[in-house]
């Protein structure tokens, strides 16, 4: 196998992780701001088949590659929904900043573990662009207001 094909397919390898650990850092936030259950998709669309843990449900789709949502009850306050927001990116780059210092100080990584230490580079790195990109995104985000309630 190629260099090229090698690491095109590390890629797709690290993809998958990064997506699920930037979408469950949501989902813990969700489950701790919130009280109804709480949905994580790998992908958009419906989900293929769903596996559930107490309030937690994780489901991939049919476009599992690259994105992923969580989602939660829409009633909840726009503090909780931006710490909410927030917590994704701030898993992707704990993620990015652990693999990238485990595959600096691993002793023989380069030359006893070559593609086990370029898996850990690139799956930081796809980590933290899906952080960057999620907060790109979410600079023009501005959550659902709050309901008014009428004073008598």
């Amino acid at each position: 196998m190629d260099g090229t094909l090698r690491i095109l397919l590390v890629i797709v390898a690290a993809t998958v992780p990064a997506a699920l650990i930037h979408e469950l850092g949501r989902a813990a936030a969700a489950l701790a701001l919130t009280k109804g259950r709480v949905c994580v998709l790998l992908g958009a669309g419906p989900p293929l088949f769903s596996i559930r843990i107490g309030r937690l449900l994780i489901g991939p789709t049919r476009s599992w590659l690259w994105g992923g949502e969580c989602l939660h009850s829409p009633t909840t306050s726009r503090r909780r929904q931006t710490a909410i927001l927030l917590t994704g990116p701030l898993a992707g780059d704990l993620a990015f900043l652990v693999a990238v210092a485990l595959a600096i100080t691993w002793h023989g990584g380069p030359t006893q573990h070559a593609l086990t230490q370029l898996g850990l580079f690139v799956f930081g790195l796809v980590a933290l662009v899906r952080s960057s990109a999620d907060l790109v995104r979410a600079h023009g985000f501005k959550p659902a207001p709050e309901p008014a309630t009428t004073a008598r």
